[in-house]
């Protein structure tokens, strides 16, 4: 305060108080939130504070409950609902496919081939799996980027880049992606694993459809997941998902090369785990200083040498045979190769087909000259998954209800069979027993 009177000590604590009271007036509080709920009896809470109760055992702002509280919210407050009833996007489209557990790396792979048009999000609720996906679809020559909780911040940040740089881009991600990206042109959604609750589903599937955009989710159901699924379709008022379409006349050939990734997968992760606990003992023992001898027998370095050259020629063998058939654009069974058609073939492969087209003319011969081609070639667009699904797919009703009563049927057969197993096993030891009490 400069000025050093009494008067005006007294003028200007007058004058903040009557600022302070205006200011009280004209104070609004506003409490937004997009994803915490508010319970029904909200105003009823506030009314008789029983908010306040509960501020002790609540820690950080987890409920929108709290938040108001916290924030200064009287009982007469004004409450603007905007959720949709509807949860999901509306112009999303859903769809699932039945499928094995084993089975689902095919199904994946037959999508981002047959199907791989626009920007795809593939969705799983481990790390394992991520990465077990991540590395065959690799080796099938499908690049991809990843997205996990245990990458670092800047690796993140690079995969979202290269992901939104690249118009047909494939992000193999766990549910850390649910939330918080808005990647323009996301066209397919795929959980290959189910997320342990709607509001996670809600989340992934909102990666794609959004700003009124359309967009296509599939889901990967296993018999395990049958249950899961259900529950779903019953959080969303739903009475059934469509079936996506398949052609399984491509399945023979997705299996073949699904084999050969799996074998080529199986040797590489042998390697890089015999490497990498080598490489963890070696610096630990550098690290306290200790020397490290090998008291491994001649025979035992010749049978290592054996067992790791035996495996890099038979690696060398699967990835040449693979190659070959990555070579050729997957084809239907019943496809055939006097006449070669672009008929279910994807960018991703049409530009083989295009090759196989084009004439390999010498130097300074022009395409005039060699009149007769071996191969003709009539392109078609690829049908991505929300136009498959809009033009062939069928709903499939889920009763709850159902699912459930089959799945409490199976527990119990299979407990039966238990018990038959149990007491045809005591049977058998009770007659052993009569027969060695006999021959004594």
């Amino acid at each position: 305060m400069t000025n050093g009177s009494i008067e005006g000590q007294s003028q200007q604590t007058q004058n903040c108080v009557t600022v302070s009271s205006l200011q009280r007036k004209k104070r609004q509080t506003l409490v937004f939130s997009a994803t915490l709920a508010l319970s029904a009896d909200f105003r009823k809470k506030l009314k008789h504070g029983a908010l306040k109760s509960k501020q002790s055992t609540t820690d950080g702002l987890n409920s929108i409950e709290t938040l108001s509280e916290r924030a200064g919210m009287k009982a007469n407050v004004a409450i603007v609902d905007l959720t949709n009833a509807l949860v999901l996007a509306k112009k999303l489209e859903e769809s699932f496919i039945d499928c094995k557990e084993e089975d689902k790396d095919a199904y994946l792979y037959y999508i981002l081939s047959v199907h791989g048009q626009g920007r795809t999000i593939v969705f799983c609720t481990s790390i394992a799996a991520l990465r077990h996906i991540s590395s065959l679809l690799r080796i099938l020559g499908i690049n991809v980027w990843t997205l996990h909780a245990q990458m670092q911040q800047r690796a993140r940040l690079k995969a979202i880049d290269r992901f939104r740089a690249n118009e047909h881009g494939i992000l193999v991600a766990t549910d850390v992606a649910a939330r918080g990206l808005d990647i323009p042109d996301v066209r397919t959604v795929v959980h290959y694993q189910l997320p342990h609750s709607a509001e996670v589903y809600v989340h992934r599937s909102g990666r794609t459809a959004r700003a009124s955009a359309d967009g296509c989710s599939i889901a990967l159901i296993s018999p395990s997941d049958t249950s899961k699924f259900a529950s779903l379709c019953k959080s969303f008022s739903k009475e059934g998902f469509q079936r996506f379409p398949l052609e399984n006349s491509y399945m023979s050939e997705v299996m073949k090369r699904l084999s050969l990734a799996r074998q080529i997968d199986k040797i590489l992760r042998k390697d890089s785990l015999e490497k990498a606990n080598k490489n963890w003992f070696e610096r630990n023992a550098e690290a306290v200083e200790l020397i490290v001898e090998n008291y491994d027998s001649e025979e035992e370095r010749v049978k290592n040498h054996k067992q790791k050259k035996s495996s890099s020629i038979q690696l060398k063998k699967l990835q040449q045979e693979l190659n070959l058939m990555l070579s050729r654009p997957l084809q239907p069974k019943t496809f055939s190769r006097n006449y070669l058609a672009g008929a279910g073939v994807s960018p991703l492969l049409q530009h083989q087909l295009e090759a196989l087209g084009r004439p390999n003319l010498p130097d300074g011969e022009t395409s005039g000259d060699n009149k007769r081609r071996k191969v003709m070639i009539i392109g078609q667009d690829c049908v991505e998954p929300l136009q498959a699904l809009r033009s062939a797919g069928h709903e499939v009703r889920f009763d709850v209800k159902e699912v459930a009563g089959k799945r409490r049927n199976l527990e119990i057969l299979k407990r039966k069979r238990k018990e038959e197993k149990k007491r045809m096993r005591d049977q058998r030891r009770n007659q052993k027993k009569k027969q060695k009490g006999l021959i004594e």
